[in-house]
């Protein structure tokens, strides 16, 4: 095993190609919790660490991949400074360009329904592989909140402005 945590593990297979499965024990949905958040950070410096590793498969072990982020735990960070929420936007970014940054071939496999953050995370990825039942989408906006993850920047590069629009 190389990372495992409570919502995410990372085993490597013979073939050196590193499985990422998210799985939150305690809910019945994946979902980006600040947990979640920071098994990530540690799984992607974990994986960034390994020398041999030549690419890495992400899946969910539920029936939905990952359904965003609690905004109910970023609640209270919108109660915080600017200066702290923006530090923290930061912070969640670098997440996912380090996953955007590993140097090997990263796969999200999408089954059910991948929204916000989930949506985000498949965007960090260099490939990404849906099922018929993959439903994407980026609910927050609805919300009033602007994509935090980087959807912002990444989908219109990968379908173009007029569809991300």
């Amino acid at each position: 095993m190389v990372f495992q945590g409570k919502t995410i593990s990372v085993a490597m297979g013979d073939d050196q190609i590193a499985s990422m499965s998210f799985d939150a024990s305690d809910e019945s949905v994946n979902k980006f919790d600040l947990q979640t958040i920071d098994e990530l950070r540690q799984a992607i410096a974990r994986l960034a660490s390994l020398a041999d590793v030549k690419g890495l498969l992400i899946s969910s072990a539920k029936s939905a991949f990952i359904v965003g982020a609690d905004i109910k735990q970023f609640g209270q960070l919108f109660l915080s400074e600017e200066a702290e929420i923006e530090q923290a936007v930061i912070d969640f970014n670098q997440i996912f360009c380090a996953l955007e940054d590993l140097p090997f071939p990263t796969v999200s496999l999408i089954d059910g329904i991948a929204l916000g953050g989930g949506l985000e995370l498949c965007q960090a990825c260099d490939f990404r592989v849906a099922t018929e039942n993959a439903r994407f989408g980026l609910p927050e906006v609805k919300l009033g909140i602007n994509p935090g993850f980087g959807a912002t920047v990444r989908l219109p590069r990968i379908i173009g402005v007029d569809n991300a629009i």
